[in-house]
């Protein structure tokens, strides 16, 4: 299993204000997973599970994102069905 992970910091400690954040943190995973040969897209997201992870940063946070990826290709093998 691969693992990949994505960090962006929030400039507010309010968790209504996180999503720009975690959306760019998104981003990030399916840009790296790109990099590493898979075909995917956001909607590749849909059921999977991802670890979120904030830690406080001075006047804001850390988002911290991870995603294990399936073995193979792009998207995960339920979500083809």
């Amino acid at each position: 299993m691969v693992r990949y992970s994505a960090l962006e910091k929030a400039s507010s400690k309010h968790p209504h204000d996180w999503g720009r954040a975690m959306a760019s943190a998104m981003t990030k995973l399916a840009e790296a997973a790109r990099i590493d040969g898979r075909d995917l897209e956001h909607d590749f997201f849909f059921g999977e599970e991802l670890q979120l992870r904030i830690d406080e940063d001075n006047d804001g946070v850390m988002v911290n994102l991870t995603w294990a990826a399936p073995e193979t290709g792009g998207a995960p093998e339920d979500s083809a069905a």
